[in-house]
């Protein structure tokens, strides 16, 4: 995870706000507006990521239906997970089978928790990002990412680092990826992206904000004051952080 995110000496720019057993840091004063403002939340969700337990998906929940109109729980679909098997030299039928078995004990894991929460279902929807790749918001924000991989070295530079330091979690410490096994586990950020850049055009919704459990590396190139793959005004991104149990 420490390549994936941002370091944690990194100081907040705003304060944090401490609730419902998380702590959640705005990334910027205009992330803030958005979380207080509180329409919508996209809470992302990583298939195989064992922090996302069925205990803390209903927490998740909670926190969420307390702060936000609406509530969006979304994960990605076996092909996008697949990407990640496949940076890591899986053959392609056995990175499918693992990445479906992921999905489905995840999807599992919502449905469970969702039932558990009982949030009026007007106020919430559970989705794969698969739903959304044909919608032209989608696919408008996924051509600006791959214009910034094009056009802004350090954009594909913190990309790269970022998918090498997730696809290293599981691999021997002197472990590196090809360029092909780079290329296949980038897909899976790549897909991702949309969310970060314009979830309200993507989703049909007022404003959004994505809530994750850390804060991504490439967080100053789409929120920064500096941006320079900047996410639309009405996206915010918070950092939400489960907190110890007392």
């Amino acid at each position: 995870m420490h390549d994936w995110a941002m370091p944690t000496t990194r100081a907040a720019s705003v304060e944090a706000r401490s609730g419902d057993g998380f702590l959640a840091t705005p990334f910027s004063e205009r992330c803030a507006a958005l979380v207080d403002a509180g329409h919508h939340v996209f809470l992302g969700i990583s298939p195989g990521n064992g922090y996302f337990s069925e205990n803390r998906l209903v927490a998740l929940l909670r926190w969420a239906a307390a702060r936000f109109a609406r509530v969006e729980i979304a994960h990605p679909d076996a092909d996008t997970v697949a990407c990640t098997y496949l940076g890591r030299g899986y053959e392609p039928r056995h990175a499918r089978v693992r990445a479906r078995r992921d999905v489905r004990q995840t999807a599992n894991r919502i449905s469970r928790a969702v039932t558990a929460t009982r949030i009026d279902p007007p106020r919430l929807r559970v989705a794969q990002f698969s739903d959304f790749y044909d919608t032209p918001a989608y696919r408008a924000a996924l051509e600006r990412v791959t214009r910034a991989h094009r056009e802004q070295p350090a954009f594909h530079a913190t990309h790269a680092r970022m998918v090498t330091g997730v696809l290293r979690t599981t691999m021997p410490a002197d472990w590196a990826p090809t360029a092909d096994q780079l290329a296949a586990g980038g897909e899976y950020l790549d897909r991702e992206l949309p969310f970060l850049l314009d979830t309200p055009a993507v989703l049909g919704v007022r404003a959004s904000v994505f809530a994750y459990r850390a804060t991504p590396a490439l967080a100053d190139f789409l929120y920064g004051p500096n941006a320079r793959l900047p996410a639309v005004g009405t996206q915010g991104f918070v950092t939400v952080e489960a907190l110890p149990a007392t």
